[in-house]
């Protein structure tokens, strides 16, 4: 089968990296054209790992007609089977540029992001009825696509979970201590890492307040930040707030890393403090390494963290009722062990990689009795 992987984003996020991973384990199986922007940070990954791609830019994104003639031409050149499309910008390219072609290919979209408005009129039902197949990354936002769809394309909608690997290594506990060292941070510490693209909605601050409390409560808590900068000064802001709360020896801040889940390791617990996360994909990575997990209670957060039994949740935007849970995983290790070894056990099940891709591909080949909520 030969594959077009789409996605023109030019950030670097969970978003971005899923058409990489995908483009890595299908190319195990069969032929991947990946398709990114010529200037985007996506590009960088691709050449790091040594995989093949093209480039494209789309102009006018509502109706790109120049760009969705080029993309048909290559999926007419290169035979192209299954188009899978990721950032939801890139939509309106992948259906005109299959409507354009001539192999007509299945056209699958992986929904990352809530739909928010009614998509019913006659510019989205053309484009939706170039569609085969919308894979959300959760139940709540297949409810929510089925609801302002129209009802023949509603019925295309299924949910698939991301599948996330096991980390490449287990660090041991000397590693762990050389590489809090290399932060400045004791080993004896319980150190909550925060990690994602740092930009307000992400709520890096929200960490920051809550390692505030935790130093006027006098208690032996701080904070690893790790992403990429969208802003700088929006970095700069975050920084000075550390500054006002005198707590510059309790949080280190570390760029992106290629291998988040090492990172993890050297954590107590990972934070997710998103306003309304649609997935969370770094607490199921978390899990799958076997930390204790801390998400906000919006979003699609609930379907990856049961409270209390497979990691904590607190009020989305409260950063005091985030340090109550950092507080209480700090307090009682036999308990944060407890969800960390109950979160990996549900990460195994649901979040397996090889199961994940092994539906995709069923998807793009044409089936679809592979999909059952959980």
């Amino acid at each position: 089968m030969n594959i077009l992987e789409l996605c023109l984003s030019p950030a670097l996020g969970g978003l971005e990296l899923y058409p990489f991973r995908s483009s890595q384990f299908l190319s195990k199986t069969d032929t991947v054209v990946a398709m990114i922007h010529p200037k985007g940070r996506l590009k960088s990954v691709f050449e790091k790992a040594g995989l093949p791609f093209i480039t494209e830019t789309a102009c006018f994104r509502p109706l790109p007609l120049a760009a969705a003639r080029r993309v048909a031409a290559v999926i007419d050149r290169t035979a192209i089977d299954a188009v899978h499309v990721h950032w939801g910008k890139d939509f309106p390219l992948a259906a005109l540029s299959k409507w354009f072609s001539r192999r007509k290919p299945r056209l699958i979209y992986t929904r990352q992001m809530k739909i928010t408005r009614s998509k019913n009129d006659l510019y989205h039902t053309f484009l939706y009825g170039q569609m085969d197949q919308m894979l959300t990354i959760t139940d709540k936002l297949a409810d929510e696509a089925k609801e302002f769809l129209n009802p023949r394309d509603a019925q295309k909608v299924s949910r698939l979970y991301y599948g996330v690997e096991v980390p490449r290594r287990i660090l041991s506990r000397t590693e762990r201590i050389e590489m809090r060292r290399s932060l400045g941070i004791d080993e004896t510490v319980f150190l909550a890492g925060l990690f994602g693209r740092i930009e307000e909605e992400k709520g890096q601050y929200l960490l920051v307040d809550a390692i505030g409390s935790a130093k006027v409560a006098d208690r032996a808590i701080s904070g690893l930040i790790v992403g990429h900068a969208m802003r700088e000064d929006h970095l700069m802001e975050l920084k000075r707030r550390v500054e006002e709360r005198g707590i510059q020896q309790r949080i280190a801040f570390q760029s992106f890393v290629d291998q988040p889940q090492d990172w993890m390791q050297i954590c107590d617990c990972v934070v997710l403090a998103t306003h309304e996360e649609t997935f969370g994909l770094v607490l199921a990575e978390a899990m799958r390494a076997g930390i204790a997990v801390i998400g906000s209670n919006r979003g699609g957060v609930p379907e990856i963290i049961t409270h209390e039994k497979t990691g904590l949740m607190f009020r989305s935007g409260d950063s005091e009722d985030l340090y109550r849970c950092l507080r209480r995983l700090e307090e009682d290790p036999g308990f944060r062990a407890r969800l960390a070894a109950a979160g990996k056990e549900k990460a195994d099940r649901f979040f397996d990689p090889d199961a994940h891709y092994r539906i995709l591909r069923h998807c793009m080949a044409g089936g679809s009795d592979a999909f059952q909520r959980a």
